[in-house]
């Protein structure tokens, strides 16, 4: 009997080093900018902190592995991907220029002066995002991840319909673009960074 305990006690012991050894990773970003100055530069900052943030929530998992479109769970323009491969492919972070999974966002970054009403644009064939300076400026930390992670969506290989409809919120860079937002609300207060 004192032998089980004590290999008992020696097994504890182990376990709880090893788990202090054993790395964690979350996901990160690698975000290269172009025509920002200090003040922008802090405010993409503070929008990629609450991303990670909202990333590594099990709110942001559940609600993309729970998210419905037309009665099934699923998302309009997935790519034939289900909502458990979506997450994944968002977790690993392979955008499709730069097919690396390394659970970061690769990208850069431009502010552009704009009068159009569009908020971000990308392009398949770039690392780069343009981020419309008009909204830019107002946005608040929320605003900027919801726009930042739609567009990075389109990196990973995700579209939509190119004119508004209602059904186009149910697309992976609306729809999860939009969850980041929500989500962002709540982790972009100070006590949750």
């Amino acid at each position: 009997m004192k032998k089980f305990s004590h290999m008992k006690f020696k097994v504890l012991i182990l376990f709880s080093v090893l788990s202090f050894a054993l790395p964690t990773f979350g996901f990160d970003a690698n975000i290269k900018m172009v025509n920002f100055d200090s003040k922008d530069q802090s405010k993409i900052l503070k929008a990629i902190k609450v991303i990670k943030k909202v990333m590594s929530s099990s709110e942001f998992k559940q609600k993309i592995l729970e998210h419905t479109f037309e009665g099934e769970r699923k998302f309009l323009d997935n790519k034939g991907h289900s909502n458990e491969e979506i997450l994944q492919i968002i977790l690993d972070g392979a955008e499709e220029l730069h097919p690396v999974k390394n659970g970061q966002m690769d990208i850069e970054l431009e502010l552009m002066e704009s009068k159009s009403k569009t908020v971000g644009h990308t392009y398949p064939d770039t690392k780069r995002i343009w981020i419309n300076r008009k909204y830019f400026n107002s946005f608040t930390t929320a605003e900027i991840a919801n726009n930042l992670f739609h567009e990075w969506l389109h990196k990973l290989g995700y579209d939509h319909a190119s004119h508004y409809s209602t059904e186009r919120n149910f697309s992976v860079p609306y729809a999860i673009g939009t969850l980041m937002g929500e989500l962002a609300k709540i982790y972009a207060d100070e006590s949750h960074l």
